[in-house]
């Protein structure tokens, strides 16, 4: 391949100093292309810990990273990732700048895979992609669990409970929403007064304040309002009748009837 082929793939990647495409092969039976990364002798990396530059490659491992399709083709990244030793934090292995720590996927194979997920079930897009759907969930998990936990909730001052069957039969999934964002902020196992205990917790470890929740809006769980009177205490509460004969809905004040 010509050197200005290697600059184009390079290029595409996105790729800097001192990370550069060595080679593209394509193989037209299995229909897979791979490309290799790699950096030149005596290239100099940062501690992933503290950014110390100007280190050395202690060693290094290869790695393999599927990337997006090229075409109908699937497209596989290798590398050598080098350890560098750092004075500080010892040896550490270099973050590399096209794919996350311990993923199998570049980071624009997972941005796909995020943007697809909203669209379909986990199992059908693995079928889309040729994946394994264990190994897409992992994907989904990961952004997912850091999307919850980047959250900012404070202000929060109305929230809505409700429960639903995490699978068939009777396992019971909690989930808590923030009704002026119209937005699901904090869902966990259960369906008892507990649930609301963990979810204050979970507000107040994220810049919420559950004393300035002033309304509550649930269905006529006793479970529920227990945890409401004990958790969010001075709330009001909204219950809404689930039957079409009793279709409605009463306020009940903080610890009151």
């Amino acid at each position: 391949m010509y050197a200005q082929d290697l600059l184009l793939f390079q290029a595409a990647l996105g790729l800097s100093e001192p990370w550069r495409v060595t080679s593209v092969e394509f193989d037209r039976e299995s229909g897979r292309l791979d490309l290799r990364i790699d950096f030149p002798r005596g290239a100099t990396f940062c501690c992933p810990e503290c950014e110390r530059a100007g280190l050395r490659a202690y060693d290094t491992v290869e790695k393999m990273w599927r990337h997006l399709d090229f075409f109908q083709h699937q497209a596989h990244v290798t590398a050598r990732v080098p350890r560098v030793e750092c004075p500080e934090h010892k040896v550490r292995q270099v973050a590399v700048p096209w794919a996350r720590e311990r993923s199998g996927f570049t980071l624009l194979f997972e941005a796909l895979v995020m943007a697809m997920v909203c669209e379909m079930p986990v199992k059908t897009l693995a079928g889309l992609v040729g994946e394994q759907d264990k190994r897409i969930w992992r994907v989904v998990h990961h952004y997912v669990d850091r999307a919850v936990e980047g959250q900012d909730l404070e202000g929060v001052e109305r929230v809505g409970i409700d429960e639903t069957s995490s699978r068939r039969g009777h396992e019971y999934v909690t989930v808590f929403a923030d009704l002026d964002q119209r937005r699901g902020v904090f869902v966990v196992e259960g369906k008892d007064h507990e649930t609301v205990q963990a979810f204050s917790c979970f507000l107040e470890t994220h810049g919420g304040d559950p004393e300035q929740v002033k309304e509550v809006s649930q269905d006529m769980s006793e479970a529920f309002l227990k945890g409401t009177r004990e958790h969010l205490a001075k709330a009001e509460v909204t219950l809404f009748c689930v039957s079409l004969r009793d279709r409605g809905s009463a306020v009940f004040q903080p610890n009151g009837g």
